[in-house]
């Protein structure tokens, strides 16, 4: 298969195809390597960084300028024991160049007819007035009516208009012109946090991903996470609302990341 390298080619049961790239709040990605981690998915097959990705800068190190590792674009697949679909999941930790966004897509999706891909998945953050308090919901569309009908069952909102911007969006279009079915799971995050790393919707995503998959994924330690992020910003807004007497609760740089 061109532009695709494979350490091993593992025969899987109509496997679903789960994208993830760093995005706002990290949701999906964080999601998507939590789920690659808790799984414990094997890692099968990549895309050659250097087809898609170059060097911007240099990095320092202790006083020293060295050359950045490229983005890693990694498959991996878990194989379903107790249900009937197996799940290939595509990793990567940054986007594309925009001019190469729809090569890039169509590489990832040349998967699709080696593996019997029929339906792929793919998550999102959707930025809403919302306090950081509250629980998210979690939104959904659907590339065709079937999908839709089949994920309204599962209490979600859905997105009856509208725009998905960047890869997410770009993605699930590129996957329909290819006669492919999917969806895209959006949790709520607040718009003040976009830059902020947000387990708590990575969280409900997961959680209605393991509902609709029916399969079973230990949260626990996302949850955890989730509420020691919320702890935090509770710190930050409090010592923002007394005018900064004193020194921050905590450092910028523990809650704030560059979101590509």
């Amino acid at each position: 298969m061109t532009g695709i390298n494979f350490s091993k080619k593992p025969k899987l049961r109509n496997p679903f195809l789960l994208v993830a790239w760093p995005g706002m709040g990290e949701v999906a990605f964080k999601a998507a390597r939590f789920l690659v981690e808790k799984l414990a998915a094997e890692e099968f097959a990549n895309i050659n960084s250097g087809d898609f990705f170059y060097l911007t800068g240099s990095v320092v190190k202790d006083g020293i300028i060295d050359i950045p590792d490229l983005p890693y674009n990694k498959f991996y697949f878990w194989k379903n024991k107790t249900g009937k679909n197996d799940l290939i999941i595509f990793l990567s930790n940054a986007q594309p160049d925009l001019a190469r966004s729809h090569e890039y897509c169509q590489r990832i999706l040349s998967i699709a007819s080696a593996f019997d891909i029929k339906t792929v998945i793919c998550f999102a953050a959707m930025p809403i007035p919302i306090d950081h308090t509250q629980e998210p919901s979690v939104w959904f569309t659907a590339t065709d009516q079937k999908i839709k009908e089949d994920l309204i069952k599962y209490n979600m909102k859905f997105m009856s208009e509208g725009q998905i911007s960047g890869m997410n969006g770009l993605f699930l279009g590129v996957a329909k012109n290819m006669n492919l079915s999917g969806f895209c799971l959006l949790s709520e995050i607040p718009i003040y946090t976009i830059q902020i790393e947000n387990p708590k919707a990575s969280y409900v995503i997961l959680e209605t991903l393991s509902r609709i998959l029916g399969i079973t994924i230990d949260l626990n330690e996302l949850k955890d996470q989730a509420n020691s992020v919320e702890e935090q910003i509770n710190q930050l807004v409090d010592y923002l609302k007394t005018g900064g007497g004193q020194p921050p609760p905590i450092a910028e740089e523990e809650l704030s990341k560059t979101i590509p």
